[in-house]
């Protein structure tokens, strides 16, 4: 890997930090460093009416829906679920960070998200792309795409001393996010695929049923219709038109397939 010139990491860590300081951020080593207690102005916009697959399977037919999912992933996914609009207004090819080559496949996706103010990286001017993303780290980065809503106690037993304290209450009271059943949320263990894509379903508005589904839909041979995640992971990877009840929460039924984006 080409690396980059010393000094520039230097500014890089110095104008985190000068960020951070600002803000009152405590200099924690978190992944994604929370920037205040409310999202950036202005805020991107999530497309909430279009349903496109916002995950692509792999060759083989798989997805892979309880393997991990790195930081780069999660930046392409929350990437591609901005509205058209919103790509453009924040679109950019240049980011700060030394461990992403201008030419990584991720690089545009990464640079516009930190040019929107989403994602900023670590104190030490690296993002860490291949580094699988934390339950809490994905929380955070799904809450600042809207206001946080004030949390009176925690909706979780182990956040109380956490730094994504607050995008967790947020993400729990929006109905995006839920725990364990010994009431844990366990901010820093490892997201698997098919929790990532729960709550960018939920983020959305989108959820689906077996009546709902379309005979010509794609099928991934690890995810069979007896697990608790099927349609989960079917709504996250199918491109859709559908109906529905124009009131939250709605069941959807799809109406007609259609191809995925070129993004």
């Amino acid at each position: 890997m080409k690396r980059r010139p010393k000094s520039r990491g230097i500014l890089v860590v110095a104008y985190i930090a000068v960020l951070i300081a600002a803000a009152g951020i405590p200099i924690n080593g978190t992944s994604f460093a929370t920037v205040d207690n409310q999202v950036l102005t202005p805020s991107p916009a999530l497309n909430k009416i279009d349903h496109f697959a916002y995950v692509i399977g792999y060759p083989d037919n798989e997805v892979k829906p309880l393997g991990e999912i790195t930081r780069e992933e999660a930046a392409v996914i929350f990437y591609r679920i901005m509205t058209e609009e919103n790509r453009k207004a924040f679109a950019a090819t240049y980011q700060p960070f030394t461990d992403v080559e201008s030419g990584r496949w991720s690089n545009d996706e990464i640079a516009t998200l930190c040019n929107a103010n989403i994602i900023q990286g670590n104190l030490d001017g690296s993002f860490n792309p291949e580094k699988p993303i934390t339950r809490g780290e994905f929380a955070a980065l799904a809450a600042r795409f809207d206001k946080l809503k004030e949390s009176q106690e925690n909706k979780f037993s182990d956040i109380e001393n956490h730094w994504a304290k607050d995008f967790i209450n947020s993400s729990a009271e929006k109905g995006w996010i839920k725990g364990y059943g010994d009431g844990t949320f366990r901010p820093d263990h490892i997201i698997i695929r098919c929790e990532a894509m729960m709550l960018i379903n939920e983020m959305l508005d989108r959820r689906v049923n077996m009546e709902g589904l379309h005979k010509d839909m794609k099928q991934w041979i690890d995810n069979t219709e007896d697990k608790w995640y099927y349609e989960i992971v079917l709504e996250a990877t199918n491109s859709h038109d559908y109906e529905r009840a124009n009131k939250p929460k709605s069941i959807e039924k799809w109406t007609k397939m259609k191809d995925n984006p070129v993004w």
